[in-house]
This record gives structure tokens, sequence and C-alpha cells, in this order.
């Protein structure tokens, strides 16, 4: 007999439908999957799943589903719940795929990581000592709060199906109900060879670099890289953390937790960047005025971007779902890149970098950075 029931996933709620190819009691054990997110609020589910072990027709507002055995089914509802929850905080709060845990005053700790690293491993370890917060999506809102997503663990090596099961049957303990706020990111490094575990400072750069692959509809938020970094500077800068075994992970804490000291970066939007051949720190971007600029042969233009962000002397841009870093010269040619030729961009950089040393083919040097730009896809080439 088919058997429904709902679940409240972040800011969703989700209806699970099972049919009647599966057992009684294989529809009771992916129900209990899902026993910490149970949701019996009155109105209608925002997402609907249907899942079973045979095909099925196409059904309106449901998301059909199947697998060729419970265990698998079970890993699949896992994924497309979770997809629905981060559907629904789309351009609304920044989401890391990481796992994280809750000190009992609120603080919380996320681990970032792509699948391999150790996310899920990392908050059983935690998660007995700690409050359990979620082993694959943090949800941070603007103002650094955090929603919870409790959901149930997909334990097992990948590739591969993996075993369903929830955080109580684990033994993991409940994060405190309300006042989560993000405290600490830290980047997993696991390697098997290390024979002791470290925590270190990761530049703000290389961190958010990492962070950008490790996102859900970043370039949904209105200012995507601003969103990011700013998250990153309120927690004090990012952590690695190099281990091997996540048994090692508990001790770790307070030296996660342990204020890092940095300045902090100083942070401009591109829209209050300047054009060409003024400073290309201060000042506002604009196109060019003349229509004829347009169709000139052999003109480099900013492509299109998402966001685009100067942190201290470095710039970054967001395209394509992936960021580009550019310092040195590469921050000026981009921000002058507006209908100009190479000529006048190698004119432009001369003017405001400071005297090369001797022997340096500046030239070369610019024609070069032009070139990988024009590669990265952040500059295009008419």
């Amino acid at each position: 007999m088919p058997s429904a029931f709902d679940v409240r996933a972040l800011t969703s709620t989700v209806r699970i439908e099972l049919d009647d190819s599966l057992s009684s009691a294989d529809q009771a054990s992916i129900r209990a999957h899902w026993v910490d997110l149970a949701h019996d609020g009155p109105g209608e589910p925002d997402h609907v799943i249907r899942a079973g072990l045979r095909d099925h027709p196409a059904s309106g507002a449901a998301h059909v589903i199947r697998a060729t055995s419970p265990e698998a089914l079970a890993q699949r509802i896992t994924s497309e719940v979770t997809i629905g929850a981060i559907g629904g905080l789309r351009g609304e709060a920044l989401m890391l795929h990481a796992s994280a845990v809750a000190l009992d005053d609120g603080r919380v700790i996320g681990f970032v990581g792509p699948s391999g690293r150790g996310k899920t491993t990392a908050a059983q370890a935690l998660g007995r000592s700690y409050g359990y917060v979620t082993d694959e999506t943090l949800a941070v809102r603007v103002d650094g709060s955090v929603v919870a997503y409790p959901k149930p663990l997909s334990i097992g090596s990948w590739p591969g199906v993996k075993t369903t099961e929830p955080a109580s049957k684990l033994g993991l303990r409940e994060a405190p109900a309300d006042g989560l706020r993000l405290a600490a990111i830290v980047l997993l490094d696991r390697r098997p060879d290390v024979e002791r575990p470290s925590v270190e400072p990761v530049p703000i750069t290389e961190a958010v670099a990492a962070l950008v692959p490790q996102t859900s509809h970043l370039s949904a938020l209105e200012h995507p890289l601003r969103a990011l970094v700013e998250a990153v500077v309120s927690t004090g800068g990012i952590r690695r953390v190099v281990y091997s075994e996540a048994s090692t992970l508990p001790p770790l804490i307070d030296d996660v937790l342990r204020e890092i000291e940095e300045d902090t970066p100083v942070l401009t939007d591109v829209a209050k960047m300047s054009q060409r051949d003024c400073d290309c720190f201060s000042g506002i971007i604009e196109k060019s005025s003349d229509p004829t600029v347009v169709d000139r042969p052999g003109a480099y233009w900013r492509g299109t971007y998402a966001d685009a962000l100067i942190v201290d002397d470095s710039l970054m841009v967001l395209v394509s779902g992936s960021m580009v870093v550019l310092a040195g010269v590469g921050p000026i040619l981009w921000l002058a890149a507006d209908g100009l030729t190479l000529a006048e961009l190698q004119e432009i950089a001369v003017r405001q970098l400071p005297e090369p040393p001797a022997g340096v083919d500046v030239a070369g040097v610019i024609s070069d950075a032009v070139e990988g730009m024009v590669e990265a896809r952040i500059l295009v080439h008419t």
C-alpha cells in the first residue's frame, strides 16, 4: 500500500510519497530515516517527491524518481529532498557544501569540502560532542544566522550506494533550536599520511577561490562575492584542517575557534571602480559613450560576469560558477577593457604601474595577461 509523509528541510516542506513497489518494511525503513525532520504541520508541501522501484508517468507537481533497490532509492530521496530544500533558499542564503556542528551557545563551525573529503565522517566524529547541524548543506543568511538541516547521514564510500541513517540513531546531539550563528569556516584537507593534525590560516583570495565551487546558487545572491567574502571576514578568516582520521578532529575545535591575527581586508565593489585612463581603483566604471567603439576591430571588452569585487589589491571576478583572481597588472587591464585595443591597454597599464625592473618585457607581460583573461572568459575580443 502506498504511503506518504512530510519532512521539513531547511525552510521547505517536502512530501515523500512511496508507492506499493516497496514492501511495507522498506517504506517504514525509509520513513524512519527522516524521523528527525518529520513534519506534521498544516498547509500544502512546497515540493512532492514520488518514489518507487518502477517507472511512473510524470505527474503534475510531483517529481518522480526510481531506483533498482530500496537502498539506492533512499539515497536518491535524500539527494532530491536536499535539492528541493536548497532551491527554497535560492537567493536568500549562502549555501556551502559543508558539514557543520554547533556549540551549546549557538556558534556554528562549518567544514567545507568536495565529495570524498570527509564531511560526513567529520559530522559523525564531532556530532557526539557538539550539536549536529548538517552533513551536507550549510545555509547562512546574510546576517550570519544559520538554518539547520540535520538531514539523515549518507554513510559509505564514494562512489557507490551509501547507507542512510538518521542522526538520532547514530547518537549525534541535537543542535540548539534557536540562535545558530556562523563562527568559523574550515577547509577539510584529509591526507592518509598525516600523523599529527594541524590548523592553519588560509589567505583570503585562496580561501574564497576554494569556497566558490563548494556553493549552491551563489550567483543568485544580490552581491554574491561580497556575501561570500563578508561571511569569511565575519568569522575571522578561513582555516584549513590537515588531518587523516576524523577521530582527531574534536581536540582541534579550540584551535579552529582561536582568532586569526590578520588585518581585515578592504572590499570595494567594481561598480565603484574607475574606467580606463583614470586611477583604476577609484571612481566609477562607465561604458564608452562613443557608439563607434562597439564595433571597433581588435577591441577588448569585459565579458559577462556575475559579480566582481576588489579585495585589497586583488580583483575577484565570478563567471560561470567559477572565480578568477587577478593581481598585479590584471585588475588594471580588466577594469580598463571597455572597447580598447591591446596597444591602448598597454599604454594605460604603463601609466598606472611603477617603473618595471630593467630587462622586463612590459608589452609581453601585458599581452600574456590579456590573453590569459580571454582564455578565462573574463575578457572578450572583437
